[in-house]
């Protein structure tokens, strides 16, 4: 019997990392509904800190939270 590797580790990093993706896509899909796509480009483009540039800090972290994880299970 061969064992099916899942794409999210299975331990808690895995589980936090998919915390961090749903909680950084919150914001600009908030924001995409309610201001449209210009106003949210606009701010990922400006160079002020905004919601949305910390967003994708946040999903940045859960991949980097998700490669640790995998990188764990693979040693265990």
């Amino acid at each position: 019997m061969t064992e099916k590797s899942s794409f999210f580790p299975k331990n808690v990093f895995g589980a936090f990392s998919i915390l961090f993706f749903i909680s950084g896509a919150i914001i600009p899909l908030q924001n995409l509904i309610i201001w449209g796509p210009e106003f949210v480009m606009r701010y990922f483009t400006s160079s002020d800190i905004t919601a949305e540039k910390l967003s994708l800090v946040v999903i940045g972290i859960g991949v980097c939270m998700m490669i640790y994880g995998k990188k764990k299970q693979n040693q265990i």
